[in-house]
């Protein structure tokens, strides 16, 4: 049942956003090969401007877009009046929740790959082949000489942790919305208010810890074990994917509480 709502989720998502992948990586096809035939004046300038200016807005209006869906499908599915059809499920809370979250972290992927893929496009058309080919040679040569094992480990990490920090933000917006669903009135303005004030007591609770590190010596010593690494040091990736996965059980808690134990659809 758990891939079934995925499945349903996916295409509720892919209805509006595939069209903007689409135009996305069309206009990217277009500006490469105005890059190539510029010399030929086949774009005016003021054409030119206004490719650019209409591809920049497809790629902000894809990003906006996939927030603003993430947000909107949790929202109405689960708290407005579709809410009463999915409750009715044979289906646990927690599994209405992860659908709505796997749903949003598989299109944010999505999202990236479509990013890449227009990237290639404005490469693929504007510059030649035998030079694309020369220049990725080149690249993997430098890869090579630099220890590309160890720069593709780390990118990957990182790409984990960033798929872990966008879970985060997604499960504290879930977590707002159902706080403010509590209220009987105004429950956006509820939402919005408890979102700022998770973050208020996110802080508070990260300064009393940092207060007790001070005093405990905890926190000299991990200033001093920071300063002596790097971004790729295991110390650093560990403390961040550690610190995700906390906040991110938390919020799923906070929410599964809320819907499954103090719901209210009127």
């Amino acid at each position: 049942m758990l891939m079934k709502l995925i499945g349903y989720e996916m295409k509720a998502f892919g209805r509006i956003i595939l069209p903007l992948y689409a135009a996305t990586i069309g206009m990217a096809l277009i500006i490469g090969l105005g890059i190539r035939l510029q010399d030929q004046d086949v774009f005016s300038s003021l054409l030119g401007v206004v490719i650019i200016m209409i591809f920049i807005s497809l790629i902000f209006a894809t990003m906006v877009m996939t927030g603003v869906l993430c947000v909107q499908r949790f929202y109405r599915n689960l708290l407005g009046n579709e809410g009463y059809l999915m409750f009715s499920l044979p289906v646990g809370t927690h599994q209405l929740i992860l659908a709505k979250a796997l749903g949003s972290l598989i299109w944010a992927l999505l999202g990236g790959i479509a990013g890449v893929c227009t990237m290639l496009a404005v490469c693929l058309t504007a510059i030649p082949m035998y030079e694309l080919t020369s220049r990725l040679k080149r690249a993997m040569l430098n890869l090579r000489l630099s220890r590309m094992e160890e720069v593709i480990g780390t990118a990957v990490i990182w790409l984990i942790i960033l798929i872990l920090q966008f879970a985060v933000t997604l499960m504290q917006i879930y977590t707002a919305l159902a706080i403010g669903h509590q209220w009987t009135e105004h429950r956006i303005l509820g939402s919005v208010l408890a979102y700022f004030g998770i973050n208020v007591v996110k802080n508070i609770v990260g300064g009393l810890l940092m207060k007790i590190g001070y005093y405990t010596g905890g926190t000299v010593f991990l200033t001093s074990q920071l300063e002596q690494t790097d971004l790729s040091s295991w110390q650093v990736q560990a403390t961040v994917i550690v610190s995700a996965l906390v906040m991110i059980v938390i919020y799923s808690a906070v929410t599964w509480f809320l819907l499954d134990r103090r719901i209210n659809l009127e």
